[in-house]
C-alpha cells in the first residue's frame, strides 16, 4: 500500500488540555464535559472524533455517489455520539449518523449508496469490531413512489 497522507498531532493534559498540529498550524484547548464531571467550556474528544467521523463519511457518501454518477445534489450527515460504561467498567462509544441527502433518490438508492460508503470510509475500518455504528439515510427531497 502506498501512504496518501500522513500528519502529526501533538497533547497536552488529556481531557482538560489542548491539542496542536506539529506545525502549530491549528491549536484548540479541550474541557471535560460537564456530564463528565468537567467545565464543558470547550469541546472534547468525542466531539472531535464524531466530527472527523462524520467529514470522512460524508466525503466517502460523495464519493461513491460522483463515481456512479448518481444523481446526489447535496448532502450533510449529523453524528450523535453517546459515550457508555459497559459492566466491566470500560468506556464504549456508539455513533449514529445521519445522511441528508437532496436530489432526486430513492430510499433503496440512498441506503445501499450508505452501506457503500461504509464499505470505503477508513473510520467504519477502523472502529468496525469495537464501536456501535447506526447509519440513517433521510432524503430532503423524496422521490414519490
Amino acid at each position: 500500500m502506498d501512504v496518501v497522507y500522513k500528519t502529526t498531532m501533538l497533547t497536552q493534559g488529556g481531557r482538560s488540555g489542548q491539542i496542536q498540529t506539529e506545525d502549530g498550524s491549528f491549536k484548540l484547548k479541550l474541557a471535560v464535559p460537564k456530564e463528565m464531571g468537567g467545565t464543558g467550556e470547550g469541546p472534547n474528544p468525542e466531539q472531535l472524533f464524531a466530527a472527523a467521523f462524520a467529514a470522512c463519511f460524508e466525503h466517502s457518501i460523495r464519493h461513491i455517489a460522483k463515481a456512479d454518477k448518481l444523481p446526489l445534489r447535496g448532502c450533510y450527515v449529523e453524528a450523535v455520539l453517546s459515550m457508555y460504561v459497559n459492566f466491566e467498567g470500560a468506556y464504549r462509544m456508539a455513533l449514529s449518523l445521519t445522511a441528508f441527502m437532496a436530489g432526486p433518490l430513492d430510499q433503496d438508492t440512498a441506503d445501499r449508496l450508505l452501506e457503500r460508503a461504509k464499505g470505503i470510509c477508513p473510520y467504519v475500518d477502523a472502529t468496525m469490531t469495537n464501536m456501535t455504528l447506526n447509519l440513517n439515510a433521510v432524503l430532503d427531497t423524496p422521490v414519490a413512489a
